[in-house]
């Protein structure tokens, strides 16, 4: 009796992931989502959709199922993430739409790979279909999820007291990708600005499958660094709209700056 509630509570937590990430891909728009799919049957509109739909599919089949098909599912739904997440290391996360996180990383494939092993190990104790504990387990875990994403994307999207120079930023090397939102927002506030800071903004597109500098690994896109004026690293790298803005408003401006503009 115990074991039967402990795996089908655990199939209920296994979904929420699934449920959760699906739902935000759907309920988005397309343009919104920082989607690293560029071509291909995968690619944005479509892409989002498809995969959006897959998931909730995949949720729905781990909860509805028999037990041990409900773990088969989830440990193939789990394992297919893990490649797509060791595929796409570097690259802006789209995992819940449009919430603002980290890039993919050794985090995203170690979580889907514990996943992927933990629903494989609950087949062989599986017992009984309990969809009242399932049901419970879907609920809380999406609730906790659903805080957490909150949390991070508000805390993300906020700017922090600026980034740590050790001496005048002169000027900025900001990275962007072409699929990603935020990047077009952050662009539009850069062309907003005065000619002569704008002019000390050198914008780097990073292309599809293409890693960001070492220095801005973990980071995604859009991110940032302050420069001196002989193109030395000054601060430490920055990353998100307000982030990137707030390195951007450091930059000193000199005379040379202000005769090189007219």
């Amino acid at each position: 009796m115990t074991t039967s509630l402990v795996v089908n509570c655990a199939l209920g937590i296994l979904a929420a992931p699934l449920l959760v990430a699906g739902s935000a891909k759907l309920l988005a728009r397309a343009e919104r989502i920082s989607w690293p799919y560029a071509d291909g049957l995968l690619a944005a509109p479509r892409g989002p959709r498809l995969v959006g739909g897959a998931e909730c599919a995949a949720a729905a089949a781990v909860v509805l199922l028999p037990s041990r098909l409900g773990c088969a599912v989830a440990a193939l739904a789990y394992g297919a993430l893990t490649v797509a997440a060791q595929r796409l290391r570097g690259q802006q996360c789209a995992c819940f739409g449009v919430a603002r996180l980290a890039a993919v990383g050794r985090g995203h494939v170690a979580a889907n790979a514990a996943a992927a092993v933990a629903a494989a190990a609950l087949a062989p104790i599986a017992g009984a279909s309990a969809l009242p504990s399932r049901g419970l387990g879907l609920a809380l875990a999406a609730m906790a999820l659903v805080s957490l994403l909150w949390h991070l994307d508000r805390r993300a999207a906020a700017p922090d007291s600026g980034p740590a120079c050790t001496e005048p930023v002169r000027s900025v090397r900001v990275y962007v990708s072409e699929s990603c939102p935020s990047c077009r927002s952050l662009s539009s506030l850069l062309e907003r600005m005065e000619d002569t800071r704008r002019t000390l903004v050198n914008t780097v597109v990073v292309r599809e499958k293409e890693s960001l500098p070492k220095a801005l690994q973990g980071l995604g896109v859009p991110s940032a660094i302050g420069l001196s004026g002989a193109g030395h690293v000054v601060c430490s790298p920055v990353s998100g709209i307000g982030n990137v803005k707030a390195l951007v408003d450091q930059v000193v401006i000199g005379l040379d700056d202000l005769a090189y503009v007219r």
